[in-house]
């Protein structure tokens, strides 16, 4: 069987960044050979430090890692489980540094983009208060379907000021909110997240390919600066079919 590639990581100091890197590999090894099945629960972290002659501070690291990547999640006083292949486990992080697409790949789909629309609206109570701007003030909406392989699987809208627009417009069609800001060396000091459910509108149902009324997940986000600035707010939709969520508050 072929090695699975590790994924790049930031490098660590102290032994415990060796020890945590060398049970996400094993772990790895042990979800591709199927010794771990799909939806089957990993032994619980005790019997993990001790069959690994770790301690639990990397063991949980090393878990951590797995969720990032997709091969693993957690439920609430139950443990962790091996995710199907067929889900996109979807993680906000407070360090952001996985997109949609990394989250896509590595659930096994290729993910593609398709830009919809880019206009200028008035921006409405909702969209104003999470700019922090007048209501009426004329924003840029941009909006871009994601697919994993050639299905549609969420729906992204994104509202900037003229400002924001202008420098990162050119990054629109094919990028993410978060590595576009990266990319456009503006630093995200933390970022706030509303969740809600929905059922798919008959206006969307066309581009989804599902039928009017079909359950979606729909997850707001606005990026802020060190001042607390919002640099822009989004809105996506999500299949909830075709996603895990979880949120990791750690830095």
């Amino acid at each position: 069987m072929a090695k699975l590639q590790r994924p790049l990581l930031p490098k660590g100091s102290g032994r415990h960044s060796l020890l945590y890197r060398d049970v996400a590999e094993k772990l790895r090894l042990r979800i591709a050979s199927g010794k771990y099945l799909p939806n089957s629960k990993l032994p619980p972290l005790s019997d993990l430090v001790e069959e690994f002659k770790v301690s639990e501070i990397s063991v949980r690291r090393a878990l951590r890692e797995l969720s990032y990547e997709g091969l693993v999640y957690g439920e609430q006083g139950r443990g962790i489980f091996i995710k199907p292949k067929s889900v996109i486990h979807r993680v906000f992080a407070a360090d952001a540094e996985h997109t949609i697409g990394d989250e896509i790949e590595r659930a096994g789909f290729k993910p593609t983009v398709k830009e919809l629309k880019r206009d200028q609206i008035a921006a409405d109570g909702e969209i104003a208060s999470r700019l922090r701007i007048v209501q009426g003030t004329k924003i840029y909406r941009h909006q871009k379907l994601v697919y994993a392989n050639e299905e549609p699987v969420s729906l992204h809208f994104l509202y900037l000021t003229d400002e924001m627009f202008e420098r990162l417009k050119d990054q629109l069609n094919h990028g993410f909110a978060f590595a576009m800001l990266k990319r456009a060396r503006l630093n995200v000091a933390k970022s706030r997240f509303g969740f809600a459910s929905t059922a798919l509108s008959a206006e969307y149902s066309a581009l989804f390919e599902m039928p009017a009324g079909f359950p979606m997940g729909v997850v707001y986000f606005t990026p802020l600066s060190k001042s607390e600035k919002p640099f822009l707010t989004g809105t996506t939709i999500y299949r909830s079919d075709r996603f895990v969520f979880d949120v990791d508050v750690h830095a």
